[in-house]
């Protein structure tokens, strides 16, 4: 077994708090790197340092009695060993397996109680740890008021307040139809929730939803028939080959499949307000807002090498111009100066665009650097996020992390051209970057790493490079806190870190979707993604 190590990091405000998350919990940590307080999203009660220090001292105080309840468990048990055990009956019935088996009872009632009571059904698969309730997207706003975490296993985007002093509170929770892929702010006074999803579109919901934002049930009825309406689809006009003609078989029969099972249970619409703002054929992986000649932009990026620049809202149907060029997937996208976009993804180079007039301004090596300092074997790499920090005084600074590469690449960014700086090697895998400006010290830059063990985790994972340190202070140390501690096998640990190599396409991939798929998508077919997603697939 293998710890599950802390995924996303953000900071919260300009206080030296840092926000983590791991499995279903966010984690907030003071200045001083002492650990604030636990919030579970998944219900759980939330625990703070003093109510750990609290349950430890009534685990070591002296409980009266204790000699006379071990006796009387002694007892029991010997009682219960003079009785002659329960003949073993054939297997026929629920009864006899419960009395034949009494050790598999009692798992399938533990398993029952940890699924609510449910009875798992017939045919029905098992759960995956990949598929439960965990953050996949964290982001707070630059003030620090606000917690935006996406969970994957439900699909919702939870919005929580943050007091200032490393408490959280709630305030909502909105389920997706489809799995959120990516989330941004607006510049509007981010009062706004840009979330793309892995079908393609982009979504606007209210950051605080107020009163007015709920709908009833005969607007949320119309909400979702427009959206079964919107939701791209093959046809028979659509047709033009023989293996576009079997794609489309089997669309008919998932949609039939559904439908029957649409029949059984009525499928819930969305209950809150929501406006779909723009749609990709293709996976969406990135999402950013920017801003130019006082005109707000939204800046999308998919799994099929497309940077799209649409406007911002109210006009995010207007296509301004796209920015293509690259060869593989992009995974992510910045801006490090306002008129610099920077990509990411499955090439070998990091790409730095002028995003206004759609031009290609230069490309960075990132592949080199890292099989000559940090001993990466092969041709590829893909690289997982790229986090921006303006240095006081001084040229912009980026890092770029890669899926399963033990370094950080940082790179200078001054006057809209990129050039490499140095890399970091690290104990792990690199899982996220946040920045924390602590006050009268130097800026703090967090890593959470993978640090790849089996048994208990000897570290939290939070790496700590100081910024600026001229005095060459000693980073501190965050602590690894017990509350919320998830175990599982480490191939079930790596299904959930390791998602973006996955992107790569195939042989298969470039025959089905560069081809008949290809021209299906086109006029109006889904991409493989969405057709999976339709599917009932998360």
């Amino acid at each position: 077994m293998a710890p599950l190590p802390f995924q996303f990091l953000c900071a919260l405000g300009q206080d030296g708090i840092l926000c983590a998350s791991r499995g279903d919990s966010l984690y907030t940590f003071g200045p001083d790197c002492s650990l604030i307080a636990e919030h579970s999203l998944s219900g759980r009660p939330a625990v703070t340092e003093g109510a750990k220090e609290e349950e430890e001292a009534r685990n070591q105080a002296p409980q009266n009695g204790s000699s006379e309840a071990t006796s009387q468990t002694q007892g029991e048990e010997a009682t219960e060993s003079a009785t002659p055990p329960a003949k073993r009956r054939k297997v026929g019935s629920e009864a006899d397996v419960s009395s034949a088996q009494p050790a598999a009872g009692n798992d399938q009632a533990s398993q029952q109680a940890n699924n609510g009571g449910q009875k798992k059904k017939k045919g029905e698969k098992p759960a995956d740890a990949t598929e439960k309730s965990y953050v996949i997207l964290l982001k707070a706003t630059s003030s620090g008021t606000h917690v935006v975490a996406v969970t994957g296993g439900n699909k919702s985007v939870c919005v929580l307040e943050h007091d200032g002093k490393g408490h959280l509170t709630e305030l909502s929770q909105r389920q997706m139809v489809k799995r959120p892929s990516g989330i941004a702010l607006t510049a509007d006074d981010e009062k706004t929730i840009l979330v793309a999803d892995k079908f393609g579109d982009v979504y606007a919901l209210p950051l605080v939803p107020s009163a007015d934002d709920a709908l009833d049930e005969s607007s949320a009825a119309a909400l979702q028939e427009s959206t079964r309406l919107a939701r791209k689809g093959a046809n028979n006009l659509t047709v033009h080959t023989q293996r576009n003609l079997k794609a489309l078989e089997e669309q008919a029969r998932q949609r039939a499949a559904k439908q029957q099972q649409k029949e059984e249970q009525k499928e819930a619409g969305p209950t809150f307000k929501q406006d779909l703002l723009l749609g990709h054929v293709s996976m969406l992986t990135s999402v950013a807002v920017a801003s130019a000649d006082g005109r707000p932009y939204i800046l999308t990026g998919d799994r099929d090498e497309h940077i799209r620049v649409s406007r911002g809202i109210p006009q995010a149907h207007v296509i301004e111009n796209f920015c293509l060029g690259h060869t593989s997937f992009i995974s992510t996208i910045c801006l490090p100066q306002p008129d610099v976009l920077v990509s990411g993804g499955g090439d070998s180079e990091l790409y730095v665009w002028d995003w206004k007039a759609g031009v290609l301004k230069s490309k960075v090596e990132i592949l080199q650097h890292a099989k000559e300092e940090a001993n990466v074997d092969g041709d590829k790499i893909a690289v997982t996020g790229l986090y921006p920090y303006n240095v006081p005084g001084g040229a912009g600074l980026l890092v770029a992390v890669c899926e399963r590469v033990k370094a950080l690449f940082v790179f200078k960014m001054q006057d809209g051209n990129l050039t490499f700086a140095e890399t970091i090697n690290v104990a792990g895998y690199p899982l996220d970057v946040a920045f924390v400006q602590v006050p009268g010290q130097p800026s703090r830059m967090v890593v959470s790493l993978d640090q790849d063990v089996e048994g208990p985790s000897p570290s939290s994972g939070l790496y700590v490079h100081l910024l600026c340190n001229e005095g060459q202070q000693q980073p501190p140390v965050y602590p690894n806190p017990e509350g919320g501690r998830i175990d599982l096998p480490r191939p079930e640990v790596e299904k959930i870190l390791y998602t973006i190599g996955n992107l790569r396409k195939t042989e298969f991939d470039d025959v089905t979707v560069g081809g008949d798929q290809a021209a299906a998508g086109d006029a109006g077919a889904p991409a493989p993604e969405a057709a999976e997603d339709e599917s009932g697939a998360p």
